[in-house]
């Protein structure tokens, strides 16, 4: 079940990803100017997680204070799983471009004539991300001979556990334990510092998406400016809201749940069946926000689609009021 809705999932947010960089591209909306082109690299990264998902189609476990994932696709190697975690992590610095870029917009528009140097920034700072998480998962989680030794009831079979293991593919598994003996003893600071990198770049970004999210909003309801740019303004917004927060919810909470329970020595039996259809979520949510919050886009999605007469009329927003979007 849980393999077959990943399937599922991910053809959906295959067509919906692509539809919307066709969209984007075509796009008559031309005030929206170098936003485009952090939108299309947005949906662009989506599309390379999706991929490496269903390539890895990686599924975590739990078993005491010990964290367990190993990939179930195409390609079932550690170096997978970390590609993966890499791809996981990349899309924290895209957010928090997309809401300075946002905050920038409103609210100092001339920064925004060095776009090329704000978008390679972006682009280092995704590689950097992605480098980082990809080292948390291929070094600080990846097998040494104490937790070959400790775990080893769990991959010769002798314990009952969602999946089935076997000892001659316990390397390929990305692995933290925690504590070498009972729960509090013993710290392994090598597993905690890997789940302490990625928590941390995952409570940084958050801290200054929600930052952003405060300073825009105070700004939008202080202007006095025409009805149809503060429709665009908030449209914009409210989509960039939903992209950063609808996932942390249906992606990077189960996800993060399976790798930090086990720290209190927590164990969820079903984590296995929950997270991998959930964490497909996380590329299929982002295209679907913005095709229904932006009006050109949701008429361009139901135009294409053939669906055009289940779409509410609503009004449009003129290109004259609507520079410097």
């Amino acid at each position: 079940i849980s393999h077959f809705s990943q399937l599922i999932l991910t053809l959906i947010a295959y067509i919906l990803d692509l539809m919307l960089v066709f969209i984007i591209q075509r796009s008559t909306r031309k005030e929206i100017g170098p936003y485009r082109i952090l939108l299309t690299f947005f949906v662009l990264s989506d599309l390379y997680f999706n991929t490496i998902h269903f390539i890895v189609y990686p599924i975590p476990e739990m078993y005491g204070n010990a964290f367990i994932m190993r990939g179930h696709g195409l390609y079932t190697e550690l170096l997978g799983l970390s590609l993966y975690g890499g791809a996981y992590g990349h899309a924290f610095p895209i957010l928090i471009f997309h809401f300075l870029y946002r905050y920038l917009a409103i609210k100092k528009p001339k920064f925004l004539q060095h776009f090329r140097f704000f978008f390679f920034a972006l682009m280092v700072s995704t590689a950097a991300c992605n480098a980082l998480m990809f080292t948390a998962f291929y070094y600080f989680f990846g097998p040494d001979e104490e937790s070959l030794r400790i775990l080893g009831a769990v991959f010769n079979g002798s314990l009952p556990l969602p999946l089935i293991h076997a000892i001659d593919s316990a390397e390929k598994n990305a692995q933290a334990l925690y504590w070498s003996g009972a729960t509090f003893e013993g710290p392994r600071w090598r597993n905690i510092i890997g789940m302490g990198m990625m928590a941390a770049t995952m409570s940084f970004a958050y801290a200054v998406i929600i930052t952003c999210t405060v300073l825009i909003n105070k700004y939008l309801k202080n202007q006095l400016k025409s009805s149809n740019t503060m429709r665009l303004h908030n449209q914009l917004f409210r989509a960039l809201i939903s992209q950063a927060f609808v996932p942390l919810f249906t992606a990077y909470y189960p996800a993060g749940t399976a790798m930090i329970l086990p720290l209190f020595g927590i164990t969820v039996p079903y984590i296995s069946i929950i997270v991998p259809p959930a964490c497909c979520t996380h590329s299929l949510f982002d295209p679907l926000v913005l095709i229904l919050t932006i009006t050109e886009y949701r008429r361009a999605f139901f135009k294409n689609t053939g669906l055009s007469k289940l779409q509410a009329p609503s009004k449009s927003v003129s290109s004259k009021d609507a520079t410097h979007t």
